[in-house]
């Protein structure tokens, strides 16, 4: 029993770290198809052609990367895909994406109260600016903010973690480990405390979506809700800038 533990533990390492090469991968192959192909065609890279070699590289990548760790995480979740929605779980989406604004005022409480003032986390810096440049930019942030990281992420940081790290243990664990390594994930280039903080308290609400209702597409749901009231805001912006 412990040793079919350890190896739940390692296996699930394994595929954190498989999924996150695979994440990159999707956006560096993305980023390298549209730059490629505006220059062999010597045009800008928001012409349609780079752009749709960039979303098909995507979605092409989005497919193999999806495919693998379906396969894996079904060895320890044999139900895990997508299922006929169920209007009484598809509530935890909505409550799901309450608890993401609520953790959301708490950081901006805790951050205001202890500094004075409110800081942007870098990560969402990062992709204001690149959606600030426009076109093919403004599309690829779209994308991957919309439809790529809400299943890659969801697989990665709630179909592993949860499935793989103390599934039998206490109700919390995982999903606190599952919300911390998700924080993590997204402040590791450049670390700030209480992005770190507003990105675990979103983990552990989509960690808690997918235990409430046991499938991982209402996480996915939660998450693409969430990304996309973000996104609407980035277009606005960038049509505004």
């Amino acid at each position: 029993m412990l040793k079919g533990h350890y190896r739940n533990l390692f296996t699930g390492i394994i595929l954190i770290i498989v999924g996150i090469i695979l994440d990159f991968a999707i956006q560096l192959a993305g980023t390298l198809a549209n730059e490629t192909i505006a220059k062999a065609i010597n045009v800008s890279r928001n012409h349609w052609l780079p752009v749709m070699g960039m979303c098909l590289t995507i979605a092409l990548l989005l497919v193999v990367t999806v495919t693998i760790l379906v396969h894996a995480i079904r060895k320890q979740a044999p139900k895990l895909g997508l299922h006929p929605i169920k209007a009484e779980k598809l509530t935890w989406v909505f409550k799901g994406y309450g608890l993401i604004l609520l953790s959301g005022m708490v950081t901006i409480l805790l951050q205001t109260l202890i500094t004075g003032s409110r800081e942007t986390a870098n990560n969402q810096q990062a992709l204001e600016d690149m959606a600030n440049a426009g076109g093919a930019s403004l599309l690829f942030v779209v994308v991957l903010a919309v439809i790529v990281a809400p299943i890659v992420e969801e697989l990665i940081f709630r179909g592993v973690i949860l499935n793989f790290f103390f599934k039998q243990g206490p109700w919390w664990l995982n999903i606190v480990i599952s919300g911390v390594l998700f924080g993590y994930f997204h402040v590791y280039q450049d670390f700030q405390i209480f992005a770190l903080l507003q990105y675990s308290l979103m983990g552990l609400s989509l960690a808690i979506v997918y235990k409430k209702t046991k499938q991982i597409q209402y996480a996915m749901l939660t998450h693409m809700l969430n990304n996309s009231v973000a996104a609407v805001a980035l277009v606005t912006m960038a049509l505004h800038h």
